[in-house]
């Protein structure tokens, strides 16, 4: 009985030592997710102009691990009052895990419908792009790409809540705090783990 718990608890360990982490800084292989995402920034104690914030949105998503080629869509942007609305199609890395080539390589018939009509071929599993990732850790107060300064604390807050948690991103340190009396004292205060592009 000793021996089969000894036995158990080696290949426990050996499993783990091999699972990669959001922290282990090894390559993973991963896959593009392609999503449109629904974004609503509401401002109390800072505005933007609408340029400004479509540049500081495409910036902190590319520093999170979204291609270069993420596109932004206002439908609704209000300088004078400090509310946008925009919809955000990205492509973004993801484990190339089974869970998740399924369920990028299957369709309904309302997609096989459009794909028809359009004459496009949907994806299939062998076709999904695979290539080398990384989880890294991004300090949003110390990226100099995402040139973030203390009036940017809600705009980090309601990315940090509505758009982050449908990436591949992991909350490692949340000291994000924002007052509309006071503001923030300096750049947001956000660490995470983000599964980006090896090299």
């Amino acid at each position: 009985m000793r021996t089969l718990f000894v036995t158990l608890v080696c290949m426990l360990a050996a499993g783990g030592a091999g699972a990669a982490t959001p922290d282990s800084g090894n390559n993973v292989t991963a896959v593009w997710k392609s999503q449109q995402v629904n974004f609503e920034y509401r401002g109390d104690s800072t505005t933007y102009s609408c340029r400004t914030l479509e540049d500081k949105l495409a910036m902190i998503l590319r520093a999170v691990g979204a291609r270069e080629d993420i596109q932004l869509r206002s439908y609704a942007c209000d300088e004078q009052v400090g509310i946008a609305r925009f919809q955000v199609s990205m492509q973004s890395p993801v484990l190339a895990s089974e869970e998740n080539i399924r369920e990028l390589s299957t369709y309904d018939s309302k997609d096989e419908l459009v794909a028809r009509m359009n004459g496009e071929k949907l994806t299939s599993a062998a076709d999904l792009e695979r290539f080398p990732a990384v989880w890294k850790t991004v300090s949003f107060s110390k990226n100099r790409l995402m040139r973030l300064e203390r009036g940017d604390c809600e705009l980090v807050q309601q990315l940090r809540q509505q758009i982050l948690p449908l990436m591949s991103v992991h909350i490692v340190k949340d000291n994000v705090r924002c007052s509309s009396s006071f503001g923030s004292v300096g750049p947001p205060r956000l660490t995470v783990s983000a599964l980006v592009p090896a090299g």
